[in-house]
C-alpha cells in the first residue's frame, strides 16, 4: 500500500542496495545511508552522531548499526543510541514502490529536541572537549539562547568545585571559564566556538556527593559571622568559613556584604605570597554579579571559603620581612585620601615608580607604593603603571633562556586586578592589594630585563610604509611558524605605521587560540584588549600588544584547535566527515 504522504522522493532502485552493500544518496542536501537488512530497507543519516564518520562504512547485526570509527552503535530503525547518552541517529520513513526506494526526509530527523543540552551536560560530566565543542557548535548553529547554555555551565561548575576541587584548581577552572566567556564576546558568533569550548572545559568535571551544608542554629547574627570568618581565615579553616557563609545567606539581607568581606580578608598580610587569590576572587565577584545569587550561591560560598581558608605554608625570611613592613604601615590605610582624582596626581613620576617596582629592593618597592598612596595618587593610576611596566617587560624580555612569561603575565594580571578590587572592595582594600601586586614584581627580580622608562614613546619618527593586509599576514605567519626573534619587530612596525590595533588584536587572538590550548593565554588576550582601551592616553600602550605577540609565539603548543572547531562547525551544519569520504 502506497503512503498518501507527498514528501516521499525516489532515491534509488532496490537492486542498487543489496544486503550487506549499503549506499549513500543525497536528498535535499542530506547525505542518507540506505541499507537492506533481513528483508527490510532502512534509511538513516549517513553522518555518525558521534564524530560524523559515514555510516555506510559501518556494519549491521540484528538491526544494530555500528560505526567503524569509534564503534558507536544505533538502532537502525528507531535511531536510538546504545553508546552515548543522547547522540541518537536520525532515521527516515522508507517505502519500496515498484522496485524503487522512496524516502521521506521531511518526516524523519533528530529524535531529541533537547539533544544539544543533553550533549552539553554529557560533555561537562565527562570533561570531553569534543563533546563540548559539538554541543556548543550545534547551539550556535541553531541560535540557542546563550543564557540557557551558560546557566547549565554555571550550575554544573558550582556543584563540581564544591564537591571535587580545592582552592587552587577551583580558582584556575573558574578563571578559565570566565576568561573564555569574555574572549568569546570579543568576536562574532562564528568565531566564538574555541573560547566557549575552553570556558565549558573550565566548568567541566565530576560531580561528587556530600551532605547539604545546613546553617548554624540561632542565635547568630551577621556581626558574629563576620568575626568568625576572619578568625577561620587566620586559622586556615575553610569549612568554618563555608558554614558561616551558608548561615549568612540563610539569615537573608547580607548577600551584598559577602564579596567585599572576601577581599578584605584576602589582602591580609599573611596572604602576601598568595596574590592569585585576588584574581580568583575577582572572577568569583564577576560571576556572581552576572548570574545572581540563586545560580552562583553554592559556588561562591564553597570556593570563596576554600580560597580564604587554604593552607599557606611557612613564610621565608624575605616573606616575613615583607609581612612585617605591611603591618608597620597599617595605619596609613585609614588615612588615605578618598575620591582622589587624576588632577591630584599632577606631580606623579610614573617612570620613578616603575623603576622602583623592578628594582629588586624590597624597601624601595614598598616605599614607592606608600609614597604615592599617601601623596594622593589614584589607585587606578598606580594600577596602570603596574600593567604598563609588565607589558613593557614582556615586549623586551630576552627569549634565549627562561624568559619568565608566566611571571610577567602574573604581574600584568595582578595590576589589572587591582582595578576590580577597588570596584568590589573599596579604596582601603585596593590600597592593600597594591602591595600584593608590588610583592609579585619583587619576586620577579630574577628576570634579566633591564628597566627602561615606560613613558618614552616607542613610535618611530620615520615609520616604515607597509601594506596593512600584508603586514597582518606576516605577523600571523610569524606566530604560526614560531619566529619569535622577528615577531616583536613586525608587530611594532605595524603599530608605528598607524594601522588598526583593534584589528590586529582580533586577528592575533583567533590565530593564538586556533592552534594552542590557550588556557594561559585566554586571560592575556582579554586583559591586553581591555587595558589597551583603558590606557588610551598612555604612550607605552602598544607594548602590551608587542608583548602578547612575543609570548604567544614563544609558548606555542600547536594543538590543532582549528581543525577540531571546523569539524564541529561542519557537524552542526550536517556536513562533517561524510563529504570528506564520499
Amino acid at each position: 500500500m502506497l503512503s498518501e504522504n507527498g514528501n516521499f522522493v525516489k532515491v534509488a532502485a532496490l537492486s542498487e542496495v543489496a544486503e550487506g552493500k549499503p549506499r549513500a544518496v543525497r536528498v535535499e542536501g542530506h547525505s542518507i545511508a540506505l541499507f537492506q537488512h533481513e528483508g527490510a530497507v532502512y534509511a538513516t543519516d549517513n553522518q555518525c552522531p558521534h564524530m560524523g564518520y559515514p555510516l555506510v562504512r559501518g556494519r549491521v547485526r540484528k538491526g544494530v548499526l555500528s560505526c567503524d570509527w569509534h564503534g558507536w552503535s544505533y538502532d537502525m530503525e528507531g535511531g536510538g543510541c546504545f553508546t552515548g547518552g543522547c547522540d541518537d541517529l536520525a532515521t527516515f520513513p522508507v517505502e519500496v514502490r515498484d522496485g524503487d526506494i522512496y524516502v521521506d526526509v521531511a518526516s524523519g530527523g533528530k529524535k531529541r529536541d533537547d539533544a544539544h543540552f543533553l550533549l552539553l551536560k554529557e560533555g561537562l560530566l565527562s570533561h570531553d572537549n569534543w563533546t563540548l565543542s559539538k554541543a556548543i557548535a550545534i547551539m550556535l548553529a541553531r541560535g540557542v539562547s546563550e543564557e540557557e547554555t551558560l546557566e547549565i555551565m554555571v550550575r554544573h561548575m558550582g556543584r563540581h568545585i564544591s564537591t571535587d576541587e580545592d582552592a587552587f584548581n577551583g580558582g584556575r577552572k573558574l578563571a578559565m571559564m570566565m576568561n573564555g566567556l569574555k574572549v568569546a564576546h570579543m568576536y562574532q558568533p562564528e568565531d566564538r566556538l574555541i573560547p566557549l569550548m575552553m570556558s565549558a572545559s573550565g566548568a567541566a568535571g565530576a560531580l561528587g556527593d556530600r551532605p547539604d551544608r545546613q546553617p548554624l542554629p540561632p542565635p547568630v547574627d551577621w556581626e558574629k559571622l563576620e568575626d568568625w570568618i576572619r578568625v577561620f581565615t587566620t586559622d586556615k579553616e575553610w569549612e568554618g568559613i563555608e558554614k558561616c557563609l551558608i548561615t549568612a545567606r540563610h539569615l537573608g539581607g547580607h548577600d551584598e556584604k559577602i564579596i567585599p568581606l572576601f577581599f578584605e580578608c584576602a589582602v591580609e598580610s599573611f596572604f602576601l605570597n598568595h596574590s592569585n587569590n585576588l584574581i580568583h576572587l575577582s572572577h568569583l565577584a564577576e560571576l556572581q554579579e552576572q548570574f545572581g545569587w540563586e545560580l552562583t550561591g553554592e559556588l561562591v560560598c564553597s570556593l570563596g571559603a576554600k580560597i580564604l581558608g587554604q593552607g599557606r605554608g611557612r613564610p621565608g625570611e624575605l616573606h616575613r620581612e615583607a609581612i612585617e613592613k605591611i603591618r608597620e604601615i597599617d595605619h596609613i590605610f585609614d588615612e588615605l585620601p578618598q575620591g582622589t582624582s587624576a588632577e591630584s596626581a599632577a606631580d606623579y613620576d610614573e617612570d620613578k615608580f616603575s623603576a622602583a617596582l623592578v628594582s629588586g629592593d624590597l624597601d624601595e618597592v614598598f616605599d614607592a607604593v606608600t609614597e604615592n598612596l599617601t601623596a594622593g595618587v589614584p589607585i587606578n593610576t598606580l594600577a596602570t603603571t603596574m600593567v604598563m611596566t609588565a607589558g613593557d617587560r614582556m615586549a623586551r624580555t630576552p627569549v634565549n633562556m627562561s624568559p619568565g612569561w608566566w611571571d610577567l603575565q602574573d604581574e600584568m594580571e595582578l595590576g589589572s586586578t587591582v582595578r576590580k578590587v577597588l570596584r568590589y572592595g573599596g579604596t582601603k582594600v585596593a590600597a592593600k592589594a597594591l602591595y600584593h601586586a608590588a610583592w609579585r614584581f619583587f619576586n620577579n627580580r630574577w628576570l634579566n630585563i633591564r628597566h627602561q622608562p615606560i613613558t618614552a614613546s616607542r613610535t618611530s619618527t620615520t615609520p616604515i610604509v607597509l601594506d596593512e593586509d600584508a603586514a597582518i599576514a606576516e605577523i600571523l605567519d610569524g606566530i604560526e611558524s614560531v619566529r619569535i626573534q622577528e615577531i616583536g619587530r613586525r608587530t611594532r612596525e605595524y603599530l608605528n605605521a598607524g594601522y588598526s590595533a583593534e584589528r590586529l588584536m582580533a586577528e592575533m587572538g583567533l590565530c593564538i587560540l586556533k592552534d594552542d590550548n590557550g588556557d594561559d593565554l585566554l586571560s592575556s588576550i582579554y586583559i591586553i584588549s581591555e587595558e589597551w582601551k583603558t590606557c588610551e592616553s598612555h604612550p607605552g600602550r602598544n607594548q602590551l600588544i608587542v608583548g602578547l605577540a612575543r609570548w604567544a609565539t614563544d609558548i606555542r603548543r600547536n594543538a590543532g584547535n582549528d581543525s577540531a572547531v571546523q569539524t564541529a562547525h561542519r557537524f552542526a551544519r550536517g556536513e562533517t566527515a561524510t563529504e570528506l569520504y564520499e
